[in-house]
């Protein structure tokens, strides 16, 4: 047996030769599956969408074809693998949560951001990746050419997330091995890693050994988005706050008050919140406050409901309808 096919096996991913077992396999002609590897620029959607910080970010979008391709890949090979355990993004298991919690404890925060993530993970890391599970290298070839989009990992590839994920993981146990030793705590959120720390020295320390370790796995800081944070300032990481006041990360003082006169005008009908424009908005919001912040959760949506009930039965009472 051929010693990536048993590689294969154990770990209970397909195996396949060519692109025609691969065809069988995704239940698609094998000459339309040739056409959609050679020629896979064309079965893309390019657009833009406004950055939150200002800018544009290009998404490259499958055709449904190609999407249903790539997830089957996802679901039956990708998805099978583990990432390191300092990737927080991308899993179904995790939560934005993850990614602040084991910081809690620090004082002393380093967040550093990635240039281009996505697209700075060339075709040939892709390739390598399935080599190394144990695909041969033209088996390799045909599913990487088919998860990327002008040779690079697409924004908006069904497969991209995981993939980068993966890619990474080298990289990751480079910079944990770096800053365990330092003790200082490191997760990944995926473009943006955050480092913290008791001993603010040690930080930035640390911070011309990291950026070694990034640049030497192909990718780039982001400097201007680069932030030491410390006690004496609101520490926001990937949209969490620690406030001096806060043991823990949640959405901060700030958002809730704005939540509660979003909810309170809506009701009342005050006024409509343009990213808030009805209860079911409201509800989205808060079902997703469950996950990364339990007790800002429970008191939000005690507020909300109340609100809800004594509106309800004042409109009950004069014949309106609630909003």
């Amino acid at each position: 047996m051929h010693e990536g096919h048993q590689r294969l096996r154990l770990l209970g991913l397909p195996v396949f030769e060519t692109i025609g077992d691969l065809a069988a396999q995704l239940h698609i002609d094998p000459g339309r599956l040739t056409i959609l590897t050679r020629y896979g620029e064309r079965f893309y959607r390019t657009y833009r969408i406004p950055k939150r910080t200002g800018g544009w970010r290009q998404i490259s979008q499958p055709s449904r074809e190609l999407k249903g391709i790539q997830a089957w890949i996802l679901r039956n090979i990708i998805d099978k693998l583990s990432p390191s355990p300092h990737a927080t993004a991308y899993l179904p298991r995790k939560r934005l949560s993850d990614n602040v919690t084991p910081h809690s404890g620090n004082r002393y925060f380093l967040s550093v951001n990635l240039e281009e993530f996505f697209p700075s993970i060339p075709r040939r890391r892709i390739q390598r990746l399935f080599e190394l599970i144990g695909y041969e290298r033209h088996t390799a070839a045909l599913m990487s050419s088919l998860c990327t989009f002008f040779r690079s990992l697409p924004q908006g590839g069904v497969t991209s997330p995981a993939l980068s994920n993966l890619v990474a993981l080298q990289m990751d146990r480079r910079i944990s091995g770096l800053v365990s030793r330092r003790n200082i705590v490191f997760t990944r959120y995926a473009d943006d890693m955050t480092f913290s720390s008791n001993n603010r020295v040690a930080l930035i320390r640390a911070l011309p050994s990291i950026k070694h370790i990034l640049e030497s796995e192909g990718f780039r800081i982001n400097e201007p988005k680069t932030r030491f944070l410390g006690p004496r300032i609101q520490c926001r990481i990937t949209g969490l706050v620690k406030d001096s006041s806060e043991p823990r990360f949640g959405i901060g003082r700030k958002k809730k008050t704005r939540m509660r006169a979003i909810m309170h005008n809506l009701i009342t009908g005050k006024r409509r919140d343009p990213d808030y424009p009805s209860q079911e908005a409201i509800q989205g919001w808060l079902n997703f406050l469950k996950g990364v912040d339990e007790k800002s959760h429970s008191q939000m949506s005690k507020y909300w409901n109340q609100l809800r009930n004594k509106y309800f039965t004042i409109h009950r009472t004069t014949g309106s309808s609630v909003p």
